[in-house]
């Protein structure tokens, strides 16, 4: 198994994360460059967004990541929502983003959080992620729907 260091990171830290976040989320503005990463990260600062990353030995850059912020809701309580998590191509199968989830456990015990939530898209490029998630004891306990909303005028 290759070594593997679990760190949290602030705006500083933005572009040891910003590869495996395209590989996520490719088109997304935030994206473009180390900078704008960190630009967001101050932005969502107050919701309570946080990044954690995976490290191997022998690399500067995170291979696997987790976006994720506290979240108080009716129907649950407080919860660690787990916002983005996506791991290298080249680095995946190799346990990352289990790490990744383990170690968001007693973080999310440490933030006096009640569960943790993720939402995943659907389709066969997404069986893999699923599989992980049930096996780290995640439930599908609902469906989540979208209305995209028409730009105001």
């Amino acid at each position: 198994m290759t070594d593997r260091v679990i760190h949290a990171l602030g705006p500083a830290q933005a572009g040891l994360a910003l590869s495996a976040l395209r590989e996520l989320r490719p088109h997304a503005p935030a994206l473009a460059t180390a900078e704008a990463l960190a630009a967001h990260l101050h932005a969502v600062a107050p919701e309570g967004y946080r990044l954690a990353g995976a490290f191997e030995s022998g690399r500067e850059d995170a291979v696997a990541v987790a976006g994720y912020r506290i979240m108080n809701t009716l129907a649950f309580g407080r919860i660690l929502y787990l916002d983005d998590l996506s791991t290298l191509p080249g680095a995946r199968g190799r346990g990352h983003a289990g790490a990744l989830l383990h170690w968001l456990e007693p973080e999310a015990r440490r933030l006096e959080c009640r569960a943790l939530h993720l939402d995943s898209g659907v389709g066969p490029h997404r069986f893999a992620a699923h599989r992980l998630y049930l096996k780290a004891g995640f439930n599908i306990t609902c469906h989540h729907f979208e209305k995209e909303l028409k730009e105001l005028s």
